[in-house]
């Protein structure tokens, strides 16, 4: 298996916050992304002349189209590592189911933008699992605004203009994702990865935390959305199937990944 490199999650270039979240989930359709990324690897320099000039996403403005552009650049093409890259030039490959390239894209933004990881491991997985029905943006709000300090230059100065906008935008990225219900009021749909999307997330789970084996420990395993106490059955019977290695010695449940980042999407859909 191709080596990672030994990056510690708060090392990561994703480690400065942005609100590019808020330009990505404007958009009508953001599987519409997954074409941005696959021209991305054919053609590198065709993605900005095909979002600004060819205007792909159907956006009305310039400054628009100059905004979600670089909400791309920042958040969506942007690797951590070559493992990273190899990953995201297979996983969004039309032939790969829609609801797995969700779930891709979903850890994809989840390595890549500090924000949307925080908000959805410390707010919206937290509510998910808490009881409750509903998530509202004052969740959300509350929490950004806390981040966000005017009085402290190495926190962001976000306005309240902004704070609000992250909140709505992030909700909405979470109902084109089908996490949620649409209308004002958001509820919690049943989330729920498929076998194989499960496994790649095990791959983005490495990529976050080379150094980390015992899945317990990762600190993307909420945003599978299955339990701890879950997840060592539905891993077991994965890897009877061979698409990776698993012990449990009743308190470490070690994962070894078998296949190249590259090659694991062509063993999980041949």
């Amino acid at each position: 298996m191709a080596n990672t490199e030994s990056l510690q999650p708060d090392e990561l270039p994703s480690n400065v916050y942005n609100t590019t979240i808020k330009d990505i989930a404007g958009l009508k359709d953001y599987r519409q992304i997954f074409k941005i990324v696959n021209a991305h690897f054919a053609q590198p320099d065709s993605t900005e002349s095909r979002i600004t000039d060819d205007n792909e996403f159907d956006i009305r403005t310039i400054k628009t189209r100059s905004k979600v552009n670089w909400a791309i650049q920042k958040t969506v093409l942007h690797f951590i590592n070559a493992d990273h890259e190899a990953l995201a030039s297979s996983v969004f490959q039309e032939h790969i189911p829609d609801q797995d390239r969700k779930f891709a894209f979903f850890w994809h933004l989840c390595l890549n933008n500090r924000l949307f990881r925080e908000i959805t491991t410390r707010v919206f997985v937290k509510t998910y699992f808490s009881g409750r029905a509903q998530i509202s943006q004052e969740d959300i709000i509350a929490f950004v605004k806390d981040i966000s300090d005017k009085n402290d230059p190495s926190k962001p100065s976000w306005s309240e203009d902004t704070l609000y906008r992250v909140a709505t935008k992030y909700l909405s990225l979470m109902t084109k994702f089908d996490f949620v219900t649409s209308g004002r009021t958001k509820t919690f749909n049943h989330i729920r990865p498929s076998s194989e999307a499960l496994t790649l997330f095990l791959y983005f789970a490495r990529l976050y935390q080379p150094a980390v084996a015992n899945i317990l420990k990762s600190r993307l395993l909420p945003t599978c959305f299955i339990t701890a106490e879950d997840i060592q059955s539905r891993l077991k019977k994965l890897s009877m199937q061979g698409f990776f290695h698993m012990s449990f010695n009743g308190v470490e449940l070690n994962v070894e990944l078998t296949h190249s980042y590259k090659e694991v999407c062509d063993v999980l859909y041949r």
